[in-house]
């Protein structure tokens, strides 16, 4: 079973941002330059946030060998962090 992240708003889920099994290349990108696997329990489970600056900086560097689906939903992850004055995408995973 696929373990997916979600952003957060009020610890219910707004719908999927990308799947940490099948979107290697955002994994990869987010183990190798953010803390986000650090927040999460050994199932790869739980809370954690990505800075708007990194999610950015992460879809200049490989945003166009993204799935569409998880290159739109990143971007509407930080277009909804920037509207409501967030220097962060929280997400959930599960």
């Amino acid at each position: 079973m696929s373990i997916r992240a979600h952003r957060v708003t009020e610890i219910k889920t707004s719908g999927e941002s990308f799947n940490l099994y099948h979107d290697e290349d955002v994994i990869n990108w987010l183990e190798e330059h953010t803390s986000f696997f650090c927040f999460l329990n050994d199932d790869s489970c739980g809370l954690t946030d990505v800075s708007v600056k990194d999610l950015k900086t992460m879809l200049s560097e490989i945003g166009g060998g993204l799935d569409e689906d998880a290159r739109k939903s990143i971007e509407k992850d930080i277009e909804f962090a920037e509207s409501q004055g967030d220097s962060y995408v929280q997400y959930y995973c599960y």
